[in-house]
């Protein structure tokens, strides 16, 4: 881990500006930063909150962690990001590579500290202890599937500081990246209306090839690009993610920390000369929003790659039975770290326009969050914002055919889905089939969460919990439960359609049989 990250310097005595209470700053910088204080304590409580759910969560799955990996009987619900800070903040000798570690995040995890707002850890020096020797045995999967290995985007790389640290100075500096107006006038400045185009070497088919949480530009990810340009298809989706934020180039007028990743793990990355112009799209993201999307407007957005587009994140393409629909689910997301999905109202206007007088055209929405948790039961919902409800009434109250998302680092086939009545909401019309496809780079193994209690990996389907169809774990030869990423298509013939997931030796792992879906 180096010891200085672009930006750094220009940062470290900005963040302790922002932490400070307006009395114990200098005369001369009082107006240095134009911020509510209050504000800026209520995105830390909240932080707070998620720290001490992250905890409990950690805590909880120390038993999972040692042979033979029996699932423990905790609910899989809850977010497990982060859950290592409340003890690396009370003890940051026990940090890995300590000695090496930016500045700017030791400071920023003692200023936090000192204002009370790390809660007391759960997790012991014993429990630690474990975490680390499983991390080095690639045998510490959480409920999810994250992995807490120590290497680059592991849980226990303190890379991943670099989120809330840019989120902070987005909120009460440098705010987001202006939303772009669509002009009605002028479709090249409004977001992409576009059609699909068949493929005549397919015999009139069209393949899509869709990868989430794509953004490390590691050795995984070019195995996943390797094994998705192999299949030759029409487009490319990637459903959002770079990592560790998604920055833009370096600036000094808006420096971030982990300058250029943007560019480096997505841009740059990208298979451009293996697609038709055209043919390539991007979409927002809690890890780009967690930059203000600067990096995803300034860089992806305005690249050729994506030039189509229109500087829009959202947009349709369609033919003559089916809409696709991908959508910005992070822009408006409610909550500080951004986990959860919402719709902004023009996204909400604009599928509703383009469904007028083509209720007879399947649906297909491509969205970074997800509708519902881990399990696929328990709707995700923060400060009120449910994305599932925002993507019903885009669709005129009723359910898309299929949805993919990622955020969620792992493969997933959900059973077709009913939303009934719940306390959260009224009944949705329609059936849903649902797909995660966020497994492209990130380390992860097999999501234990949505086995049953007492099984272990490799888990077999009777194994499975309900409403699971598949998930993919094929395995990493000689990596202890960590599993090869991946990527899924959908080929598109006529009004019917074909699904499959791949992993990175593009092997295909799901379905068995090759019937398309009526």
């Amino acid at each position: 881990m180096p010891a200085m990250i672009q930006g750094e310097a220009a940062i470290s005595p900005k963040l302790d500006l922002l932490l400070r209470k307006p009395e114990d700053r200098p005369p001369a910088e009082q107006l240095a930063l134009t911020f509510d204080p209050i504000e800026v304590i209520k995105d830390l409580e909240d932080l707070h909150e998620s720290l001490k759910e992250a905890d409990a969560m950690l805590k909880a799955i120390v038993p999972y962690l040692e042979p033979p990996h029996h699932r423990p009987e905790i609910p899989a619900v809850g977010e497990i990001e982060f859950g290592i800070l409340p003890f690396w903040a009370k003890n940051p000798d026990q940090i890995p590579y300590e000695e090496e570690i930016p500045h700017v995040f030791l400071k920023f995890l003692k200023l936090v500290d000192d204002l009370g707002l790390i809660p007391e850890p759960t997790v012991t020096l014993c429990d630690y202890k474990k975490i680390k020797l499983a991390a080095q045995n690639n045998t510490a999967i959480s409920p999810d599937g994250t992995s807490w290995e120590i290497n680059d985007f592991g849980q226990l790389d303190l890379r991943w500081l670099e989120a809330p640290i840019n989120m902070l100075l987005v909120n009460h500096d440098y705010k987001k990246y202006p939303w772009p107006v669509p002009d009605p006038k002028n479709p090249a400045l409004s977001p992409l209306v576009g059609s699909i185009q068949a493929d005549a070497a397919r015999g009139g088919k069209t393949m899509f090839a869709i990868a989430g949480d794509w953004g490390t530009g590691a050795a995984d990810a070019v195995a996943v690009r390797g094994a998705a340009m192999e299949l030759n298809p029409d487009y490319l989706f990637h459903l959002g993610d770079v990592y560790y934020t998604g920055t833009p180039e370096f600036s000094l007028k808006r420096p971030f920390l982990g300058s250029g990743y943007e560019n480096a793990h997505l841009v740059d990355f990208w298979p451009k000369d293996d697609l038709k112009p055209g043919r390539s799209f991007t979409m927002n993201s809690n890890h780009e929003m967690y930059t203000g999307a600067w990096g995803l407007f300034e860089d992806a957005l305005s690249s050729p790659i994506f030039a189509h587009q229109n500087g829009f994140s959202y947009g349709m393409i369609e033919n003559d039975d089916w809409q696709i629909f991908y959508l910005d689910s992070a822009y408006c997301s409610p909550d500080f770290l951004k986990m959860y999905g919402a719709l902004s109202d023009d996204q909400i206007s604009f599928v509703q326009a383009m469904r007028k007088g083509k209720s007879n055209k399947k649906t297909i929405v491509m969205t970074h969050h997800t509708p519902f948790d881990l399990t696929g039961q328990i709707e995700q919902i923060s400060d009120g914002k449910s994305l599932l409800r925002d993507v019903a009434a885009a669709l005129g109250n009723s359910l898309p055919d299929y949805w993919y998302f990622g955020h969620i680092h792992d493969g997933i086939v959900y059973a077709p889905k009913k939303v009934m009545d719940t306390p959260s909401g009224p009944a949705i019309p329609g059936v849903c089939r649902m797909r995660c496809t966020g497994h492209a780079s990130m380390p992860y193994g097999a999501p234990w969460g949505l086995a049953k209690v007492n099984r272990t990996p490799p888990f077999k389907k009777t194994g499975f919990i309900d409403h699971i169809e598949f998930f993919a774990q094929s395995p990493k030869l000689d990596c202890g439960l960590l599993v090869k990423n991946g990527f899924m298509t959908v080929t598109l013939d006529g009004d019917t359609i074909e699904e499959a997931f791949y992993d990175s030796d593009c092997v295909k792992v799901w379905p068995l049989d090759e019937a398309p879906i009526a």
